[in-house]
């Protein structure tokens, strides 16, 4: 009785996050089984036996799921210019960003990143370039390389020089050429597969020289149309654990047959671009419905305020360069 006791309390302590232990969650299984075998087996009490295992069993799999989200170590990222309020606007109505909210929303994201372990790449602003505080645009990271974008939009081009020259320093250097372009945004990166979609900021002929640099580095890249969205990462983002969440109707869905979908409804699209690492997924504030959905599958959300960026066509992912 004393051993069934003490592995009840095992379970109990835990299951609810005031218990640790070296022993991983099968070995801690197996020992309670074990320990209360002859109990459960003299008291004819089977059923309780296996609901022992199908609650550990279950916790063990949100445990992985809260754990397996991609991996980073860097997070370049560059300040909000003085002149973000005359960023790209493409949405409809067109809203007044708020200057100064824009920065606070800025500095807690940036905060938040370093609080999961990243270290923080700063690049200095600059108030010639309104979008330059959407830093993924300008470099995608694949392994050791980095691929500097030639920008489709004359309003950014120059965005990526400074980006250049910090990425040099971590990664060997290769850049896209006119008349290809290509922005961050619309490249997907999920192991050992590139998705990027064709869009009015990136075209095929950039499509052909990504395919050229990581030839011989054993990754896939896929090309996916894309239709009525801004970048591919407006409407698919990965969570990881085989997850990404989905809004459907931008694109064909057979890109991601092999993937768990976790289905984002139209009206909440913006809510779809969520950045997943070290362990959380950063969702925009306000969409309790995708929050739902992404913990119900076992992941772990922070909210993070998001609407001065959302002004200005921006995401999660937007702000950040990763690796």
């Amino acid at each position: 009785m004393v051993k069934f006791v003490m592995a009840k309390e095992k379970i109990s302590g835990f299951s609810n996050g005031g218990w640790h232990s070296s022993k991983s969650l099968f070995q801690i299984k197996e020992g309670i089984i074990e320990e209360n075998f002859r109990y459960y087996f003299d008291m004819g009490r089977y059923t309780t036996l296996m609901s022992e295992i199908l609650e550990l069993n279950e916790f063990r799999d949100k445990e992985m799921k809260k754990t397996s989200t991609p991996k980073g170590n860097y997070a370049v990222i560059r300040d909000v210019p003085d002149t973000y309020d005359r960023c790209i606007k493409t949405r409809i109505p067109k809203k007044e960003i708020d200057f100064n909210l824009a920065k606070e929303q800025h500095s807690l994201y940036c905060e938040t990143l370093r609080q999961l372990g990243l270290t923080l790449i700063r690049i200095e602003t600059d108030d010639k370039l309104p979008d330059c505080c959407f830093v993924e645009d300008t470099a995608i990271i694949i392994g050791d390389k980095a691929i500097i974008s030639y920008m489709g939009v004359k309003s950014r081009v120059g965005e990526e020089i400074e980006v250049k020259k910090i990425l040099a320093n971590y990664k060997e250097i290769f850049e896209i050429k006119s008349p290809a372009t290509i922005e961050g945004g619309d490249v997907l990166k999920i192991k050992d597969k590139i998705f990027i979609g064709i869009s009015p900021r990136t075209n095929e002929q950039a499509i052909k020289q990504v395919q050229s640099i990581v030839s011989n580095d054993g990754y896939q890249v896929i090309p996916v149309k894309i239709n009525e969205i801004f970048h591919l990462k407006s409407a698919c983002t990965y969570l990881g654990n085989d997850y990404i969440l989905i809004t459907p109707g931008y694109f064909d869905d057979k890109y991601f047959s092999e993937f768990k979908k976790i289905i984002v409804p139209k009206k909440y699209e913006y809510s779809t671009n969520c950045l997943s690492i070290n362990g959380k997924v950063l969702i925009p504030e306000g969409y309790p419905i995708t929050k739902k959905f992404i913990k119900d599958e076992g992941f772990t959300t922070i909210e993070i305020p998001m609407s001065e960026f959302r002004k200005g066509d921006g995401g999660l992912t937007c702000l950040s360069i990763i690796f």
